[in-house]
């Protein structure tokens, strides 16, 4: 769901070929609270079809860089948990100068079938080892170059602190699962959002997201995933709502509660 964290506004791969997605220079606001929770609620064509929490650790000390564990975990519910049974869980180790991920764990069941993911990220290169059902699957390497490269908690992150004017674009690659998506976000502006929390004022991004070869080009000229996210007007800048045009229909994630 935070991978599938546009329109008009961002400019296709045939307009704005793919290059490296390098961060702006500048000091560097990673947008984490070490010890914040947040909860939320997922629709699928406004009947509820799963719910998702997700932590912020403690500020430590990993391989000699100031780091935070973020993790998450995504279960179906309601009736869809009746149609399939499937969770999502993710852990990973985010570099807090930097704001990139340093190491990213995996594990998708889907029904009886359970999947596996680690990534380790060093330099520019990650290195992504995956199982399906117990048998070990064909590893990757990939090599991104100066490309600003994220999954899907640190692209979060990288999300709520990025500041902008109203109609700014950029773009960041983003891991999901085994493959490599390039995410274009325009900062829309300021807005407000209904929800669980009430009525709130919100700052609105709105993104595509492209499927991408092992050489960070874009597979097709047409986004894979469109979406809006809407962040809190303050200064927790904190996710309220995400809405997501998909196959399967439109999918919208709301906040129903937040810790910190």
């Amino acid at each position: 769901m935070l991978v599938a964290c546009g329109g008009a506004e961002a400019m296709p791969p045939s307009a704005a070929p793919v290059g490296p997605a390098a961060r702006p220079a500048g000091p560097v606001e990673v947008g984490l609270v070490p010890g914040e929770t947040m909860a939320f609620e997922i629709r699928l064509a406004g009947l509820l079809a799963g719910e998702a929490q997700l932590a912020v650790g403690e500020l430590g000390d990993y391989a000699g860089r100031r780091a935070v564990v973020v993790k998450s975990r995504a279960a179906t519910a309601g009736a869809a948990a009746l149609v399939k049974h499937v969770v999502d869980d993710a852990t990973t180790v985010i570099d807090m100068t930097s704001g990139r991920p340093l190491t990213l764990d995996n594990t998708v069941e889907q029904g009886d079938g359970k999947t596996t993911m680690t990534a380790r990220f060093t330099g520019h290169r990650v290195e992504i080892a995956a199982s399906a059902d117990g048998k070990a699957l064909r590893k990757q390497v990939i090599d991104f170059g100066d490309a600003a490269v994220h999954d899907a908690h640190s692209a979060m992150a990288e999300l709520r602190g990025w500041r902008a004017a109203p109609g700014t674009t950029r773009s960041v690659f983003v891991i999901g699962g085994r493959r490599m998506w390039r995410i274009d976000v325009v900062f829309v502006g300021p807005d407000t959002v209904g929800g669980a929390t009430g009525t709130r004022r919100a700052l609105r991004f709105h993104g595509e997201a492209y499927r991408t070869s092992r050489g960070l080009t874009a597979e097709t000229a047409r986004p894979s995933r469109t979406f809006s996210v809407w962040l809190s007007d303050d200064a927790d800048r904190v996710p309220l709502r995400l809405t997501a045009t998909t196959e399967i229909g439109d999918i919208v994630m709301d906040l129903t509660d937040y810790s910190r």
